[in-house]
């Protein structure tokens, strides 16, 4: 079972994103979605739980995390098909158009992957975090060419000052693409 709320604190230390990792474990009865370094030397700790725990949690995480925060959010109702989409994809998906939305951190991928989902009708193909990327995230949507450029356009007014990197919109892709993205032309 999913439960409904997560929370993220990324920071820009490894021991003290360690340090954070216990402080929220010993603060409220949460869930441990992931707790592990990423690229450039930071931190996250990923949690779940319920509302009331999550925030707690977060709170007290936030406070020891101090200036090694570099980024954190906090999501009371999140969207269900963002956890399959961070396992690897949600896989074998019709693809129409995609938007491509490339971020400066883990943190605020996660909250405007929530967001496309929550405002327009999308569907959430892949999020990657970090690995690889640098600190950077991204995430895939697809959908009608005319909810995807809505998304775009929501994404590009609402994201936090400094942390979105690039949208790009694929009205039409290629059948090679939707392939190797894992999803299929509609």
């Amino acid at each position: 079972m999913r439960l409904p709320a997560i929370g993220m604190i990324e920071t820009n230390s490894i021991a003290r994103g360690i340090v954070v990792h216990d402080v929220m474990l010993k603060k409220a009865h949460i869930n441990v979605v992931q707790s592990n370094t990423i690229c450039p030397g930071k931190y996250i700790v990923f949690i779940q739980g319920h509302v009331g725990d999550v925030e707690e949690a977060m709170a007290d995480g936030l406070e020891r995390g101090g200036s090694t925060v570099v980024d954190s959010f906090f999501i009371p109702n999140i969207r269900q098909e963002i956890f399959p989409a961070l396992a690897g994809g949600n896989m074998e998906m019709d693809v129409n158009s995609v938007a491509i939305v490339e971020t400066f951190s883990v943190s605020s991928s996660i909250v405007l992957a929530d967001m496309a989902l929550k405002r327009n009708e999308v569907k959430l193909l892949d999020l990657r975090l970090a690995a690889g990327l640098g600190g950077k995230a991204f995430f895939l949507l697809t959908g009608p060419l005319y909810e995807i450029e809505e998304s775009a356009r929501h994404l590009q007014e609402e994201a936090e000052p400094g942390m979105l990197t690039n949208i790009e919109v694929i009205a039409a892709p290629h059948e090679g693409l939707c392939e190797a993205i894992g999803g299929r032309i509609m």
